[in-house]
């Protein structure tokens, strides 16, 4: 009989990266049972909670059936690995220096206890400078968010923008140029709130730092850019995927905070109206209609392969209580009458940035339900 392999790989995860995403892909290849251990030191300052971090770690562990998430504590490493049964530590090396101290580490380990074996891996070139330090350190620069997103996880990234959000800036300065009243911490806070639910795989604040970044790009095409801009922020504000009428409250609380921010009721208008077209019963003429439509459908073309098969994936997660055969069927209708339109995106600027890419992921994504 096959002896059965289990490793540990523990680090403090805060936050996890791209370069502990591939440690433990690769583990899981290599193991029949990996435990990813969450580090606890009373002595040190984390900047994610061992909630939060275990919370991130199952999100990007979701699609592995041999992975465990623990807490290691403050305890040796090697005295946590006998404790459940592991034989093996697994440990990631990116430069001579990282070498030297897990030779020397490898050495009191086995001192400690000569059963328990390390395994170094090393990372591929694009990760080996990466660590969790180095992505706190570029966060609160002017633009880190496009930066630090190469670096992590989506869930990672989600959990990120959430703690430092920057964004309250933004919509802050919003505000002040359409001279709303109130207090613009309370009117941002709720809005994040909403968006930062668990259940939000994918219609998140993530999708809304998206909308904003790909608005940008064409601000200066709009007729009503600011009407547009608060658009994107309300749009999915109200989220509930067993109701079909999420727009229209969307709209409807954009109405009530817009109107108690004493904005011009022309204003509210527009935005409400805009929040509407994104419910997508019809396909919409206006240009500033069409230009909020394709800013919310940019993610089918702006993804990669690998990135479009998880927002398939995080878009399935929101709809878990719907059975399988039934969410295949309505997503592939949907997915199919979007391939149907002569074209996907309805303003020359999107159309010629992605609708190629947003085709052939549409496809792709088509291909996949069909194999279930």
């Amino acid at each position: 009989m096959a002896e059965f392999r289990k490793a540990v790989y523990a680090g403090s995860f805060d936050p996890p990266t791209n370069g502990h995403l591939e440690m433990i892909e690769k583990g899981a290849g290599l193991f029949d049972n990996l435990v990813l251990a969450i580090g606890i030191n009373p002595d040190k300052r984390y900047t994610f909670s061992s909630d939060e971090r275990m919370e991130m770690l199952k999100r990007i562990t979701r699609d592995f059936s041999n992975i465990s998430i623990d807490s290691l504590g403050n305890q040796f490493l090697v005295n946590y690995a006998e404790s459940i049964g592991a034989r093996y530590i697994l440990r990631g090396i990116r430069s001579g220096a990282d070498y030297e101290y897990e030779r020397g580490m490898r050495y009191i380990n086995s001192d400690l206890n000569p059963k328990i074996e390390s395994v170094l891996l090393m990372p591929l070139r694009q990760n080996a400078e990466i660590s969790s330090s180095f992505v706190k350190g570029l966060i609160g620069v002017e633009g880190w968010e496009d930066v630090v997103e190469r670096y992590i996880p989506k869930p990672v990234y989600k959990k990120i923008l959430e703690k430092f959000n920057g964004y309250h800036n933004e919509l802050a300065a919003l505000l002040s140029f359409i001279n709303a009243e109130g207090d613009q911490k309370e009117f941002y806070d709720r809005l994040l709130e909403s968006y930062s639910k668990p259940y939000r795989a994918y219609h998140n604040i993530v999708h809304i730092v998206h909308s904003l970044r790909e608005f940008e790009q064409v601000r200066d095409r709009a007729d009503n850019p600011k009407a547009i801009e608060m658009a994107i922020w309300f749009h999915d504000a109200i989220y509930d995927t067993h109701s079909t009428d999420n727009e229209e409250k969307s709209a409807e609380l954009a109405k009530e905070k817009l109107t108690q921010a004493r904005l011009p009721q022309s204003f509210i208008d527009r935005v409400y109206q805009l929040i509407l077209v994104t419910k997508y019963q019809k396909i919409p003429t206006e240009k500033d209609f069409q230009l909020l439509a394709d800013i919310d459908f940019s993610v089918l073309g702006r993804s990669s392969h690998e990135e479009s098969e998880e927002v398939g994936k995080n878009i399935r997660e929101e709809y878990g209580w719907v059975p399988e055969d039934i969410f295949r069927e309505r997503r592939v209708a949907f997915l199919e009458k979007l391939l149907e339109r002569e074209h996907i995106y309805l303003t020359d600027y999107f159309r010629g940035k992605y609708e190629g890419e947003a085709r052939a992921n549409i496809k792709d994504e088509i291909s996949r339900w069909r194999k279930h």
